[in-house]
């Protein structure tokens, strides 16, 4: 027989058909083995059982405006009218046809991660926990992804990240939003409940070292005990859309710079954890 390849595999995301670059998301069964003595370092089958089952995996795509408002209220909120973080959360069915078979999964997004460098796509890689697998015959998803615009780019971030009052250039920077999932599993194989159990937010970027940006590594360490907290946002702009956050109060582990030889562009790196201060979100997503 011919050899299934992988360009021929589709998927759809909360019934959408999404463009997507890998995905990891499979079903594993447990084995729970004896464990006993017996006489014998053999261990036998007829004691083997099968355990929990986990699903679980992650999807990286290169999002368009119109798939980013999609999945974004996936990790951040169960409402897809109002995109803000909340403590509740949807189930999302992903559905996966890779022409053999077609896998359909039920579950929710634990955490969500953008990412971008100079020249590239934005990446949105998103973790998936799940509940249920079932399969059917492959080559039953149909449709076409999104090309209504183009998927957004590192450079439509503009100016650069405003810090403070400030906009600094910078040529890397990864955002996580981590709901932190730990399936529920009770007197079944099958996990019973994906509840959120904490949310973190962290944004990490790059810039230059120069005069301009060194006064960052003292606004790093500002934390709550300075006069004010330390604000932020981003924003892409692709065409008549935009996709933007803000962040109410950010504090980083400071890091000096480091010098890996002559030919180094010196850069200082600055991960941030992003607060909630007052009644300002750690971070206040907008779609346009």
């Amino acid at each position: 027989m011919t050899e299934q390849m992988a360009y021929a595999s589709r998927m759809t995301i909360a019934g959408h058909p999404m463009e997507f670059k890998t995905h990891s998301i499979k079903q594993v069964i447990e084995l729970s083995e004896d464990d006993g003595l017996r006489g014998s370092r053999s261990r036998v089958l007829e004691r083997v059982a099968q355990g929990l089952i986990h699903v679980s995996g992650q999807v990286e795509l290169e999002p368009t405006p119109a798939e980013v408002a999609i999945l974004l209220p996936l990790i951040v909120s169960y409402s897809t009218t109002e995109t803000v973080l909340t403590d509740a959360l949807a189930d999302v069915t992903i559905v996966i046809d890779n022409g053999t078979k077609t896998d359909t999964f039920v579950g929710r997004f634990t955490k969500g991660t953008f990412s971008g460098s100079s020249g590239q796509k934005i990446q949105l890689t998103v973790d998936f926990v799940g509940k249920t697998r079932a399969t059917s015959a492959g080559g039953s998803l149909s449709g076409v992804p999104d090309i209504t615009a183009r998927p957004y780019m590192f450079y439509d971030m503009g100016s650069g990240i405003t810090i403070g009052e400030a906009t600094y250039s910078i040529d890397k920077f990864e955002l996580t939003i981590d709901n932190h999932i730990e399936p529920t599993f009770m007197q079944g194989q099958v996990a019973t409940d994906l509840e959120p159990t904490d949310r973190t937010v962290s944004l990490g970027v790059q810039t230059k070292y120069t005069a301009t940006e060194d006064p960052l590594l003292v606004l790093a360490t500002g934390g709550p005990d300075a006069e004010a907290p330390l604000a932020a946002s981003i924003t892409f702009t692709n065409g008549d859309h935009s996709m933007s956050f803000s962040f109410g109060a950010i504090v980083a582990k400071s890091e000096s710079v480091v010098n890996n030889g002559k030919r180094t562009k010196l850069r200082l790196p600055l991960n941030y954890h992003c607060y909630k201060v007052g009644t300002t979100l750690e971070t206040v997503p907008v779609l346009v």
